[in-house]
């Protein structure tokens, strides 16, 4: 079954959140602004309270309205709650797929910035960010071809196969393709694209100095504590590039720091029911 993008279901942004990503990116965002933009979409405002008081974030007080949850998270967890919000919309009607795919994302995201927090803390919105929309080309496939998709996702999990290898099987093309077509509709930088595209194919990693060298790494390391984090019998299977030995000696994390990592995700991550 050859396919090409012109067959897929691909997100749609609210012209909102277009609005919120290119303010976002400008030299000197109008806060102001971004604010009414934010309050303009419903749907967008509510994700981004309940970012903002997720246990990520979360403050003594609860969080009520838009511009203390644009104060608490920031520019670029902004971008997380567009995503967020395209994705949930990319998942009705729900099923057992695209939950899955959609917790796996949130997962992926919480440990990368957890991670990151503990080695490049400059980069951790970033991570968050890119581990929250990895996958979406999975909830395209998975909407695009729901039928065929949950065959082979269930055969990921069960026979232990990568999901990019049945992907590649079924429809000749991957989810990682896809998601470097789409990067433009969010306003993605190139070491963003080059992340997403090449995720499942880059070349082994020898230092963190390398082009997207942080981006990888910590998102592949995030990837091997997942299973310890929810439990092997969930996950489906993917192909990560670098052994969770070697990212630990580039990204200088010890067993301690990995277990510290897991055991606060457990506690943090918040999965949709």
């Amino acid at each position: 079954m050859s396919i090409d993008l012109s067959q897929l279901m691909l997100p749609s942004i609210s012209p909102e959140g277009l609005k919120v990503l290119d303010l976002i990116a400008s030299p000197e965002p109008d806060i102001k602004r971004l604010g009414k933009t934010i309050l303009s979409d419903p749907t967008l405002a509510s994700t981004l309270i309940k970012y903002a008081n997720s246990p990520l974030y979360r403050r003594a007080n609860q969080v009520s309205n838009v511009p203390t949850a644009i104060r608490i998270l920031g520019l670029k967890s902004i971008r997380s709650a567009v995503a967020m919000a395209t994705m949930r919309a990319m998942t009705e009607p729900e099923t057992a797929v695209s939950r899955a795919i959609l917790n796996h994302s949130l997962d992926i995201a919480l440990l990368s910035k957890l991670i990151a927090r503990k080695t490049h803390p400059e980069l951790a919105d970033d991570l968050e960010f890119l581990g929250l929309i990895h996958d979406m080309g999975m909830l395209i496939l998975n909407q695009s071809f729901p039928e065929e998709y949950q065959t082979l996702f269930t055969r990921s999990i069960h026979d232990n196969i990568s999901i990019t290898t049945l992907e590649e099987a079924q429809f000749e093309l991957t989810h990682d393709i896809i998601m470097a077509a789409i990067s433009e509709r969010f306003r993605l930088p190139e070491p963003y694209v080059d992340t997403l595209a090449n995720f499942h194919i880059h070349k082994p990693s020898t230092s963190l100095e390398q082009r997207t060298g942080h981006y990888s790494c910590i998102l592949d390391l995030a990837h091997h504590l997942w299973p310890t984090v929810i439990g092997e019998d969930e996950c489906f299977s993917e192909v990560i590039i670098d052994s969770q030995e070697r990212l630990g000696i580039l990204l200088d994390l010890n067993e301690n720091q990995l277990l510290e990592i897991v055991e606060e995700a457990r506690v943090k991550r918040q999965p949709i029911d």
